[in-house]
């Protein structure tokens, strides 16, 4: 390699033992690399020159499960990620999405929910010891009613935004904001005194359990994902299934469920077949699944360009619609909110769940419904329709009303050039993209219901000069 790195994080690359085949890469379901490709940016990546991984990786790990010889690329590109945010520092942008910046995204959010849910998180913030508490996370604190269910009952949920896991700066690569948020949370559960600490949030619970540790927490409590604590309890008897979902669905992955093994992705897919749902996978799951999309938000090319966002949830929202479920279902509440707004756009995309939801209404509950009026709060986050004044103007776009001209050049490689005329906004996207996944990446709004599935018209493209037939997949 072309320097020294020093690597921060538990695991580190293995720059010894990479032999730079590029599996890594060609497996990723996110770039999908040739192998010379591959090889390539891993060179790239090695020797400190730019790479496409740097503009399109969304911190996964994906990669570190494909690695033939276990060398851990994803931290290389974590620690690449650190070197260019040190050296180019965070767009404006970016700071409306970080956990301690105020305002920020889900302090926008918290301003506008019920007086009941402001309640509810109100009483969280209780620092009075107890023995056992329950630690909500940041997305869970932004969707409170989650909470309201049998599954969770008898639990002392105890914490606040301010104490977030950092789990944002982590997969940027921001790693003194990292030491800072373990120095935070050690306070705060050192307030507590808690001996046994569940957690609401698979991210949270990585970072607690692999990650902070080793950036200076010495955390001394015993610690539980939400899921076992659920599923322990079902297994004794002390939580009840009566009402069948007779659902079909499919399972949108936590990032991190991966980190913790086969067991722990199963827990979600046992608990909802004993609640009476058929789960079916989507073609991307388990070990090499496709972020929710606010990962396409991480790289120091994107700093959260909600284009970037947009698009990527899409994506998997396409992937799921194809597996043949009824409903797709999330175990992380961050995940639901992706997707939530994601259906502003994709109206024809499947319903959402959090796996809270499902089970509480197997064991019983009526869940009060708050996704819409969640998504319309967080839509103003996305390429929206109109400008909004409660927003910064880095993340505002003007609505276009009249038709593009849509010009393609031919590609030099697998990728063509769209240009959108007026205006001259141009992409380069790899082929096989759709003119919605174009416009969603270069600006244009196209407001197409059907997410770019080609049913509802508004992306209709009518061809000029000599092009060849149609395919059947064309038409």
């Amino acid at each position: 390699m072309k320097k020294h790195m020093e690597y921060q994080t538990p695991k580190q690359y293995k720059a010894e033992a990479c032999r730079q085949c590029g599996t890594c890469l060609t497996s990723c379901p996110v770039m999908r690399l040739s192998p010379e490709e591959a090889r390539r940016e891993i060179r790239n990546l090695r020797e400190g020159r730019d790479s496409k991984a740097l503009r399109r990786c969304t911190t996964c790990f994906d990669c570190d499960f494909a690695c033939p010889d276990g060398c851990n690329p994803g931290e290389l590109i974590q620690h690449r990620f650190n070197q260019v945010y040190s050296e180019r520092g965070l767009p404006e942008r970016a700071r409306y999405f970080l956990p301690h910046s105020k305002p920020n995204f889900r302090t926008y959010v918290i301003d506008r929910l019920s007086p009941r849910e402001k309640a509810i998180i109100e009483s969280w913030k209780d620092l009075s010891p107890a023995d056992e508490v329950c630690y909500p996370g940041c997305n869970i604190i932004v969707t409170p009613l989650l909470t309201q269910t049998r599954a969770l009952e008898g639990l002392d949920i105890r914490g606040a935004l301010e104490y977030c896991c950092g789990e944002m700066y982590y997969r940027m690569g921001l790693f003194d904001q990292v030491r800072q948020v373990a120095q935070k949370t050690q306070d705060f559960f050192d307030k507590l005194g808690a001996r046994k600490v569940t957690i609401l949030c698979t991210a949270g619970h990585h970072m607690f359990t692999r990650v902070l540790p080793h950036f200076g927490a010495d955390y001394s409590f015993e610690m539980e994902s939400y899921l076992s604590h659920i599923k322990r309890r079902v297994d004794s008897g002390e939580l009840e299934f009566k009402h069948p979902l007779n659902m079909r669905l499919t399972v949108q992955e936590s990032c991190y469920g991966k980190q913790f093994g086969p067991e722990y992705m199963d827990i979600p897919r046992e608990l909802l077949s004993r609640a009476g749902a058929d789960v079916v996978e989507m073609e991307n799951s388990r070990e090499y699944m496709l972020c929710c999309g606010i990962g396409a938000g991480f790289s120091p090319y994107s700093a959260y360009n909600p284009l970037k966002i947009t698009a990527s949830t899409i994506k998997v929202m396409r992937s799921a619609k194809k597996s043949g479920a009824e409903a797709v279902v999330t175990y992380c509440s961050g995940c639901m909110q992706m997707f939530s707004t994601g259906l502003v756009l994709y109206r024809t995309a499947l319903p959402v769940y959090h796996i809270l939801e499902l089970l509480g209404m197997a064991m019983g509950d009526n869940p009060v419904p708050f996704h819409a009026r969640m998504a319309r709060n967080t839509r103003r986050h996305l390429p929206a329709p109109g400008p909004s004044p409660s927003v910064p103007q880095a993340l505002q776009r003007p609505r276009h009303r009249h038709r593009y001209q849509v010009k393609a050049t031919l590609p030099t490689s697998d990728e063509f050039e769209v240009r959108f005329l007026p205006g001259g906004c141009s992409i380069r996207v790899r082929s096989g993209s759709t003119v919605m996944d174009a416009a969603l990446l270069s600006g244009p709004w196209i407001d197409a219901p059907c997410g770019g599935e080609g049913r509802c018209g508004m992306c209709r493209v009518k061809l000029s000069g000599e092009a060849a037939p149609p395919t059947v997949e064309e038409l």
